[in-house]
This record gives structure tokens, C-alpha cells and sequence, in this order.
């Protein structure tokens, strides 16, 4: 028991790295030797993991790539100056999972307590990018409120959305040739460049025009409480009161023991329904969203559903039993699926809301496509020492079920089965009526899958733009963070390709719709949905044509 103690104690111990010492390398200049030997990790990590590497570009191109590359490392490079030579290379296989990350700055070990839960400046910021325009979109701070929905962000710290954009645009990628999902990927990621453009700061001063009115506004970095400020607090409030003469009456009678006891039953247990209901629908407590939510639009018409879905990931995968109850019980005659800004998540999750949108046994999606049969060994790669070390007795377990399980086709792709690629039933629950889907550029990964399988069987008439991610499938499932050994850059990989059952002969592009409709600069500050309105208006048509 003591070996065991003293090992997880070091393994504890080496895990927890150093802020200074990342702070260190952050700024130093590595050999071009090292950077070699980086860039050929890379290619070796890409080969050995990716299981469709030369879908979207041939072999031939990307080891050019990576051998130009190699000739010009003639000088040393900071962490994040070799990242803008080694990520277009990555990018340029076009598989929007993979990717590499920076190096980032964090704050100094001597004040490594004070920042502990802090919050960055632009962390509470999530934005709209439309005509080379950055739109806040989502303000969730509590006391920057005058950097209102719809606010154009000019500048930060003198910075323009534009010249990020022009900057790390080849470092990241949609799947396949779609170019309907860049806009919204970088205004996903645009919180994280410009933590690299700016460094570790505690404020940023934004440049901002609102109803035609240019302002600055400086936001700052927000810490957590201390319990002796928030005793203090208290304590001031306690003064407060006791210096307030003011007499306060009650004027609700007072509740005996055994009432305030069922009171206290009543609220506790719709507090216990509140929580299951948060559980099984995925509530986010930042964005005070659920992950799938039921609407109703027309207040005079339960007929008209809206599924709005902004992932899946989060929530219960049995959620799907409340909502198609849901929707048998108001007779749901039109459904609408809302995908947009979904980003993707859970295979088994897609497989099973398919299992209520059709009305006859089907195949999700083919087997998955691997590279080895120890394929699944690479789980282990960028764990910290500690999880490495209570993983390796599931993960060999798991890792040799898969292995065993998979096969050689005729093309010599080793593929392997899982649950979707299995011909599936229906639930007895399965909605039959009206069904349309609207997407956009952020449809993504499963997201992009569901709609492929929806589309490719005629079940749905589809409203908005493009996926982003392609019709034919991607390559995610599992995907390890390996660490490149001299920058420390991070490196995440797919290790399995999903293709759904259907497929078209277009390589390379999403899921286009059947009545195309991008929202306008215009639609986005008005807040009007033109989609869903689209939608709406021709439901209403058909209704009065039939009467």
C-alpha cells in the first residue's frame, strides 16, 4: 500500500507542471534541429492514427508539405511562430476535428491562488461574424451589460477581427471544401487567438459601435469572492438592518410545524424535478440553455413543433422518450428540427433519435474505418500521468475487444462494427408527419451525420445554409491530444471514420438545403429568424389553401 501511495504521489507531483515553467517555454526560441524533429512527429502521429489522411488531398501533396517545411526550419522559432508553419500543413488535410493548438501564457506560480477561477476578459463574449464584421452575439457578463447583443466590435487592444482572421485563417479548417462553417468557426474560436494576440492580460479595452454611436469600453478580468469579502459583505448588510428603523409586519399568517414541514416537502420536491429535468435535457448553467428544448411557436396551434438542438453532447440520451411522448401527445403534425449552431457530439446519440424520425428498419451508418487494430491503444496518448496510470487496465481491455471485432474489406480498409452500422428498428414512438430541418454553416460533425441520413432518405425538407461538415461522414469518434516533443504544441486527431449509410457523389461538401436562405447583417440585428419564418409562413399557406 505504500509503493502504491508513494507512486501516485509522484505520478501527482510530475503531472502538475509548472506555470513558470510554461510561461518559460511560451517565450523561448527552439533549435531548427528540434523543429524538425517536431514536424516529422507530426507526420509519422498523422499516418499512424488517421484512418482517411488522403481523402481531400492526395499523398503525394501533403508529404511535399511536410518535406518543404522541413528544408526551410533554418532558424529557431517560438512555440507559437512554428505553430503558423506547422498548422496550415495539418489544416490542409481538411478534416475539421484535427487540429493544433498554441502554447498559451497563464499567470506566474507566486500568484497562482489569486487567478485560480478567474475569469478572462473576453470569456463571457461569444460572436456573430457576417461581411468581415464581429457582432457580439452573447454577452453573459453581469456587469459589462453596455456591450449590448448586436454591438460591433471594431477593435481590441487596437487588434481588428479582419486581421485575425487573415492571420490564422489557414490554421484552421471545416471539413472537406465547404466554406459555409469558416465564418462561425472562427467566431468560435476567435476568444482563443486573441488570448494569443493579447497574452495574459487582466483587462482589454474594446472599440464598439452601437446604434451608429462609437464607444470604448474597457473590460476586466472578474475573480472569485473570497470567503472573508463575502463575510465582510455580510456583516455590512447585518449593520445595515440593525441601523434601518424600519418595522417590518408580516402579513401572511404564521405556518404551524406540520404545514412549514409540507412546505418544505412541496419545494424540495420541485426542486428534485427541476434537477432530473436539468439532467435529462442538458442545462447549461453559463448560457442558462438546454441542450434540446420543445417549442411551441403558435400559441393557437400545438400542431407546430419546434426541436431545437444545440447539441449532442450534453443531457441524457433517453431524453428522446420525453420528447416524442411529448410530441405524440399534442399530435404533432408538423415537426421542425433546429441544428443550427450545433457543433456536433454523441454518435450513439444521433442513432437513437434516428431510431424516432423513421417508420421502417434502417442502417445508420457503415462500419467505422480504422488504421490498426491496435488502434485504439492511442487513447492513452495525452492523458497526464495519473489518468494514464488508472486507464491502462480499461483501455487494454477495450482496446483488444475493437481489435478482435474488426476485419478487412475488399478494398483492404479495416473496418469495424459498431451499434449504428447494425440494421435498427424504429421506436414504437416514431413521429411519421411533416418533418424539416433547418442547418447552417455550424451544423456540424453528428450533427452533419443526421442531417446526411435525414436527407439521403427524402424524410425532411431542409431550410437554411449549408453544413458545415460533409455529407459523406468525417473522421472524429475517438480523438487523443498528443503533445509534440520539443514545442509542446498540441495535436488532436481522429481515429475513426463515420460514414453514414448514405452517401452522395459530391465529395467533400455538406448537406445543402432544399430552400437556401442565409441570414442578412440586417436579419441578425433585427433578431429576425428568417428560416423558422420561412418555415412558419409556408405552413400557413398550405393551412388556408386547404380551407
Amino acid at each position: 500500500m505504500k509503493k502504491l501511495l508513494l507512486t501516485l504521489l509522484t505520478l501527482f507531483l510530475f503531472a502538475c507542471a509548472s506555470h513558470d515553467k510554461q510561461n518559460k517555454h511560451y517565450y523561448s526560441k527552439i533549435e531548427p534541429s528540434k523543429l524538425k524533429k517536431d514536424v516529422a512527429y507530426v507526420q509519422k502521429q498523422l499516418v499512424k492514427m488517421h484512418p482517411d489522411l488522403y481523402w481531400y488531398i492526395s499523398k503525394e501533396d501533403l508529404n511535399k508539405k511536410f518535406d518543404s517545411l522541413s528544408k526551410t526550419l533554418n532558424e529557431p522559432f517560438t512555440p507559437n511562430e512554428f505553430f503558423f508553419k506547422i498548422s496550415p500543413i495539418v489544416a490542409s488535410v481538411h478534416q475539421g476535428h484535427m487540429g493544433v493548438s498554441m502554447v498559451t501564457l497563464t499567470s506566474p506560480d507566486s500568484l497562482k491562488k489569486k487567478y485560480k477561477g478567474s475569469v478572462n476578459p473576453l470569456e463571457n463574449f461569444e460572436y456573430e461574424y457576417l461581411n468581415n464584421k464581429l457582432f457580439i452575439k452573447k454577452n453573459k457578463s453581469k456587469t459589462d451589460t453596455i456591450l449590448q447583443v448586436g454591438t460591433e466590435i471594431v477593435d481590441i487592444n487596437g487588434i481588428k477581427p479582419l486581421d485575425v482572421l487573415k492571420k490564422y485563417r489557414s490554421t484552421f479548417t471545416s471539413d472537406g471544401y465547404n466554406e459555409s462553417g469558416i465564418p462561425k468557426f472562427f467566431a468560435r474560436r476567435l476568444n482563443s487567438f486573441y488570448v494569443n494576440e493579447l497574452g495574459f492580460v487582466d483587462s482589454i479595452k474594446i472599440n464598439a459601435v452601437c446604434a451608429d454611436t462609437t464607444f470604448y469600453h474597457t473590460v476586466k478580468r472578474t475573480f472569485k469572492e473570497s470567503k472573508k469579502s463575502k463575510k465582510d459583505l455580510a456583516l455590512k448588510e447585518k449593520d445595515t438592518l440593525k441601523n434601518t428603523k424600519i418595522v417590518q409586519k408580516d402579513t401572511l399568517p404564521k405556518l404551524s410545524k406540520k404545514e412549514q414541514k409540507i412546505k418544505n416537502k412541496a419545494i424540495a420536491q420541485q426542486n428534485k424535478k427541476a434537477y432530473k429535468k436539468q439532467r435529462l435535457f442538458g442545462y447549461n448553467y453559463k448560457s442558462k440553455t438546454f441542450s434540446k428544448e420543445i417549442i411551441f411557436p403558435v400559441a393557437s396551434d400545438s400542431t407546430i413543433s419546434i426541436l431545437k438542438i444545440r447539441d449532442f453532447s450534453d443531457g441524457k440520451i433517453k431524453v428522446y422518450d420525453s420528447i416524442f411522448s411529448t410530441i405524440k401527445k399534442h399530435n404533432v403534425q408538423n415537426l421542425i428540427i433546429d441544428l443550427r449552431g450545433n457543433p456536433g457530439g454523441r454518435l450513439n446519440e444521433i442513432h437513437k433519435l434516428a431510431q424516432y424520425l423513421n417508420d421502417t428498419t434502417f442502417v445508420f451508418t457503415q462500419p467505422a474505418t480504422i488504421t490498426k487494430r491496435t488502434t485504439y491503444f492511442n487513447l492513452l496518448k495525452g492523458k497526464s500521468p495519473v489518468t494514464t496510470f488508472f486507464s491502462i487496465p480499461f483501455v487494454t481491455i477495450y482496446s483488444t475487444i475493437r481489435g478482435l471485432k474488426s476485419s478487412r474489406n475488399d478494398l483492404g480498409e479495416l473496418k469495424v462494427p459498431i451499434k449504428s452500422s447494425r440494421i435498427t428498428k424504429p421506436k414504437s414512438l416514431n413521429y411519421k408527419n411533416n418533418l424539416y430541418v433547418i442547418t447552417d454553416g455550424m451544423t456540424f460533425s453528428a450533427a452533419a451525420i443526421i442531417s446526411s441520413h435525414l436527407k439521403g432518405r427524402n424524410r425532411a425538407l431542409f431550410v437554411g445554409d449549408e453544413t458545415g461538415g460533409t455529407f459523406n461522414g468525417t473522421v472524429a469518434g475517438v480523438m487523443p491530444v498528443v503533445k509534440l516533443p520539443h514545442s509542446k504544441l498540441k495535436l488532436r486527431v481522429g481515429l475513426m471514420t463515420i460514414k453514414p449509410e448514405q452517401q452522395t457523389q459530391k465529395e467533400g461538401y455538406g448537406v445543402l438545403p432544399d430552400v437556401y436562405i442565409k441570414p442578412t447583417e440586417e436579419d441578425f440585428l433585427s433578431e429576425k429568424d428568417v428560416e423558422l419564418e420561412y418555415i412558419l409562413n409556408r405552413l400557413k399557406s398550405n393551412k388556408n389553401a386547404l380551407n
